[in-house]
């Protein structure tokens, strides 16, 4: 097993780190007047950092140690975001959680937005004039913000096993606060930096035209992004120290252990195949959302057809039925397909059978109401449906050959109703 710790810090790190930053923001004034760098150069070099920072929150976001805390109603995101799932890197034990895929589904495109946006308003407003220094200067620099980068995310997220703090969400709320905070520095700096009648680039390219203090500016903003970021866990300590929220002190969840200690002679009961095949149809029902998208689809399809456009048309209407039972059954699928029930007089413990893990467990006295329901597949095939709701949960086990081998474990005789 990888070992992935070190012991505890000295107290002299933390102002080492400190003076490391101030020194590393100091490069750039040194650039400017002692190697002839023009702003313009300063400004790529934060986009490289940007860039870099980018790309490293999204491998910590990969390799989070935590459960992401989101809804589980939607289709299929929800499913996932369920699962306390992960599957791991040999001899270690980083992985990737299960529950962090429909966060990086999401924040993905959004950060790629973010990305461009940043773009745009730094080297594709302002440009990037010939450097009168060498190339192998500008190089060198950019080669330092990627080793830093990448040295930072090895040692402290990945050997010192920070990605343990993290969830998904909490590894990419920084590249936000810095995303967001370079945008505004690039339309500051196009805002002052550019008089009227003369372009971006050019009236940046010249150092007298943007002016000692708006280059100050830009330093300092970019040190107290970085000083915040290095006193993120004492922000975080003295927001939870307050009544006042500064919405900063976020714990993200842990896992659940779940207890799979059984009987020897605990049963074991699994949805019908048929069940497990066809399940997701009828619980469209419970989903609106996917029907939304059928409709969205179908509406597409009417307007080419007003136009006589069949070749589109024609796919489109198809689409419209078929993408709306697809992910309700591929939610289905995740939920219930490689699940089976263990039962015996104490609990029912659910099991994934494909990754070898508990998922949760309901004991007799933790079930608020018990109930059976029966849609029209479980009317053809035979089945029931056992709903247990608990305090802050409701446990669904669909499509049950067996339901009474379900239903014994618990002291109370369920409601029986029609879906």
């Amino acid at each position: 097993m990888f070992p992935g710790f070190v012991g505890k810090p000295p107290e002299s790190l933390p102002r080492f780190e400190v003076l490391g930053i101030l020194v590393a923001n100091a490069v750039p004034l040194v650039g400017v007047g002692a190697l002839g760098w023009q702003p313009t150069t300063l400004i790529l070099l934060y986009w490289v950092e940007f860039s870099v920072v980018l790309l490293a929150a999204v491998v910590r976001a990969v390799f989070a140690g935590r459960p992401s805390e989101l809804d589980d109603d939607p289709l299929v995101l929800g499913a996932l975001a369920r699962r306390s799932l992960r599957v791991t890197v040999p001899q270690t034990d980083v992985g990737v959680r299960m529950s962090s895929v429909p966060v990086l589904l999401i924040a993905t495109p959004l950060l790629a937005i973010l990305w461009f946006a940043v773009s745009g308003v730094t080297v594709g407003v302002v440009g990037v004039a010939e450097p009168e220094q060498p190339e192998w200067v500008l190089g060198l620099a950019i080669l330092t913000i990627i080793i830093a980068e990448a040295g930072r995310t090895g040692f402290e997220y990945f050997y010192q096993r920070a990605y343990r703090e993290h969830s998904a969400q909490t590894a990419l709320r920084g590249v936000l606060f810095r995303g967001t905070a370079l945008f505004g520095i690039g339309v500051c700096v196009v805002v002052v930096a550019a008089p009227a009648g003369a372009s971006a680039s050019s009236a940046i390219r010249d150092p007298g035209t943007v002016g000692v203090p708006l280059l100050l500016g830009i330093v300092g903003l970019k040190t107290a992004l970085d000083l915040v970021d290095q006193y993120a866990d004492r922000l975080e300590a003295y927001d939870e120290a307050t009544d006042v929220s500064l919405g900063v002190a976020y714990d993200p969840p842990t896992d659940r252990a779940v207890d799979d200690d059984l009987s020897e002679n605990a049963a074991r009961v699994r949805p019908t195949l048929l069940g497990r095949l066809f399940g997701g149809i009828p619980t469209l029902v419970r989903h609106p959302n996917a029907a939304v998208v059928g409709v969205f689809i179908g509406l597409i399809a009417l307007l080419f057809a007003t136009g006589r456009v069949w070749s589109v048309a024609a796919p489109l209407a198809a689409a419209a039925v078929v993408v709306p039972f697809g992910l309700s059954s591929a939610d289905h699928w995740l939920r219930y397909a490689n699940v089976e029930y263990r039962v015996d007089d104490d609990a029912v413990v659910a099991y994934d059978r494909l990754f070898r893990q508990p998922l949760w467990r309901v004991e007799p006295w933790d079930e608020r109401s018990l109930r059976v329901e029966r849609d029209w597949l479980d009317g053809r095939l035979g089945t029931e449906t056992v709903v247990v709701k608990l305090d802050d949960d409701t446990l669904r086990l669909p499509h049950l050959g067996d339901a009474e081998t379900v239903l014994a474990t618990f002291d109370r005789r369920p409601d029986r109703s029609v879906g």
